[in-house]
């Protein structure tokens, strides 16, 4: 769950007559405000001072004090009913239109509400943030999960896929540990002024064995030796199936392993959120009934 940070967005008293905004409060980025939207950007209420106590806008750098100007005339940096100013016109995120794209960025662009005719630019798409409005911290969050590539659990099993086992005798299942497997992977979005770090641990693997049962290992599991015999495992084990995979379609059981991912991600000002995902992998094992041999 996403939490911003809480900001009292100063008050811009705007009136429209004879085609121009007005706009008396000068505003210089300053603290952060997010909207229901994600648009993330900082505000000031006093002129000059700039940075406020967090030493010059926290995480996002760079602007505070600065301000916003329009040919040499001061205007507000943000308005919320217009967005951002980007140098020559406000710009705002808005939701997609319907049937369109749900991926990078709307925004519509409001122009020349100073000594010009205001006029408003229908809603566009780009794949990356308009300028003067950050990606939210999910965005990033999101961004970073992305390049973990992490995958479902690359599946140790005995008796191995290319041999049988026998009704009755025990299942060794494990996960052959990699950081892509088990974690613990971490990897860093950002983008100027803003990043976010993540970092996915495997909490649990569901194996379902294809007979209607399950096994649940909160370890990646102990590989299988010889030496080991009719052992059962330690960790992660099932204790034998109750009939032949001959009964099955093809003729062999199909295991699916299942794993719950658990990722934390943190951003600046406290912001922090965290997910699961699971990713699953399968195999399939071959059952022999138990012969028996009188004479």
């Amino acid at each position: 769950m996403l939490k911003r940070k809480s900001a009292v967005v100063a008050a811009l008293i705007l009136a429209v007559g004879s085609g121009t905004l007005l706009a008396p409060g000068v505003a210089y980025a300053d603290y952060e405000h997010c909207d229901a939207l994600g648009n993330c950007y900082w505000v000031v209420e006093k002129p000059g001072t700039g940075g406020g106590d967090n030493g010059g806008g926290g995480d996002n750098g760079g602007g505070a004090g600065k301000g916003c100007s329009y040919e040499g005339q001061t205007v507000p940096c943000v308005v919320d009913e217009f967005g951002v100013w980007d140098g020559s016109c406000y710009v705002k995120r808005v939701p997609p239109p319907p049937g369109g794209r749900t991926d990078g960025y709307w925004s519509i662009r409001t122009c020349g509400i100073y000594g010009g005719v205001p006029s408003q630019t229908a809603a566009t798409w780009s794949p990356d943030p308009p300028a003067g409005i950050l990606p939210s911290y999910q965005e990033l969050a999101q961004r970073a999960i992305a390049q973990m590539n992490l995958d479902g659990p690359d599946i140790g099993i005995a008796p191995q896929t290319s041999g049988a086992g026998l009704v009755g005798l025990p299942i060794w299942l494990w996960n052959r540990v990699s950081p892509s497997t088990w974690g613990p992977i971490t990897r860093t979005a950002a983008v100027p002024g803003r990043s976010v770090a993540a970092t996915a641990r495997a909490q649990k693997i569901v194996w379902s064995m294809g007979d209607g049962n399950s096994v649940t290992c909160t370890k990646p599991g102990t590989p299988f030796r010889p030496s080991y015999g009719n052992k059962r495992s330690p960790d992660c084990g099932y204790d034998g199936y109750r009939h032949p995979s001959s009964t099955q379609a093809g003729g062999r059981y199909t295991v699916t392993a299942t794993t719950t991912w658990l990722i934390t991600w943190s951003g600046g000002g406290g912001n922090t959120g965290s997910q699961s995902i699971e990713l699953s992998s399968t195999t399939t094992i071959d059952i022999d009934e138990l012969q028996v041999i009188t004479s």
